[in-house]
């Protein structure tokens, strides 16, 4: 499915951010593979035409979906100085047609299309992945850490220039950043965005799950998600505290946790509050790469309230899910399968 080409329909509800995650996915993964094709100028084009076509959309609402659109999808840079005309601005006053095809070949990367061409000349970006079953720890220019969990892709400068340090991010990932109050620390990661200035806090944001986590230890945070309508809120962090941000919904949760208590899967632990067997699923086969298939769909919101604290392989973690003998799990190797 991610393979197919997106519909039309599709792309638009990607623009407006009115679609699931699954389809944003879906979106984001076929660009990346081919966003230089033919297809996919096609596609801007016909996005450019309904614009064009449409009486029910406002220039208000048109303006706010295109700088939603160019945060889940382009490196926020300015154009050289021998393209006289941003593709927003051609966009947002419909200047002429041919603009959409004409616009320069994007690059996806984990998430983000990138106009390679209008990087500032002294800017070298880095792209390191983990893949699953694995985790990595990195070390940025300012000597901020990160540790990288299993599936998860961070892209970085070289060297930051200018008055931010600013990163792309998926994935799940636990951060202390350097202290430097004139540079703020900036985390866009798909619709969102985390500005802290020095602390220490776990970010959970895949781009195939619907809920974006972050945990704070140390420091302050400030959370930036969009609104149910148009624009965006701001949620302060203090330590000790957690949000669940559902990017369906737009809806934040805070809670409170002890920190004295807390740990975290870098440390080979693994914390399911509340977490549906759909959701346990996905985070096992990024940690200890499989294919996991819950083959009966009345299981997947099953809640679970369970700690694994003791370096426990995953057939001791699918055992102890399944003490009450409620489910049915055979696997083959890497094949995981429950009904």
């Amino acid at each position: 499915m991610e393979n197919s080409i997106p519909t039309q329909q599709e792309l638009s509800g990607y623009f407006f951010n009115r679609c699931t995650p699954e389809v944003g996915h879906k979106i984001e993964q076929w660009f990346l593979a081919h966003g230089k094709s033919q297809e996919a100028r096609e596609l801007l084009f016909s996005l450019w035409e309904e614009l064009e076509e449409t009486t029910t959309i406002s220039p208000e609402e048109t303006e706010q979906a295109f700088i939603r659109f160019k945060e889940q999808l382009l490196l926020d840079n300015e154009p050289e100085e021998n393209e006289s005309e941003s593709w927003a601005s051609r966009l947002l006053f419909r200047v002429q047609r041919i603009a959409a095809i004409l616009i320069l070949p994007l690059i996806l990367v984990s998430g983000y299309l990138f106009y390679q061409s209008q990087k500032e000349a002294n800017m070298v970006w880095i792209e390191k992945s983990t893949p699953y079953g694995d985790i990595k720890r990195i070390t940025l220019p300012d000597k901020t850490t990160v540790w990288l969990n299993a599936g998860s892709t961070i892209i970085y400068p070289e060297e930051f220039i200018g008055n931010t340090r600013q990163i792309f991010f998926t994935g799940e990932g636990h951060f202390t950043v350097a202290r430097n109050k004139e540079k703020p620390f900036i985390i866009k990661s798909h619709e969102s965005s985390i500005e802290v200035l020095g602390t220490q806090f776990n970010l959970k944001s895949y781009s195939n799950d619907n809920r974006i986590d972050i945990t704070l230890l140390d420091g302050s945070v400030a959370f930036y998600y969009p609104r149910k309508t148009d624009g965006e809120n701001r949620c302060n962090m203090v330590p000790g505290e957690q949000i669940q941000y559902n990017r369906t919904t737009h809806e934040l949760e805070k809670s409170r946790f002890i920190l004295s208590d807390y740990s975290s899967w870098k440390d080979g632990k693994y914390y399911f509050k509340n977490e549906t067997l759909a959701d346990i699923a996905k985070q096992l086969e990024r940690n200890f790469n499989v294919n996991i298939v819950i083959k009966n769909d009345s299981l997947k919101n099953i809640p679970y309230h369970m700690a694994f604290v003791n370096n426990e392989t995953l057939d001791d973690i699918l055992q102890a899910m399944n003490l009450d003998g409620y489910l049915t799990i055979k696997r083959d190797g890497k094949i995981i399968e429950i009904y």
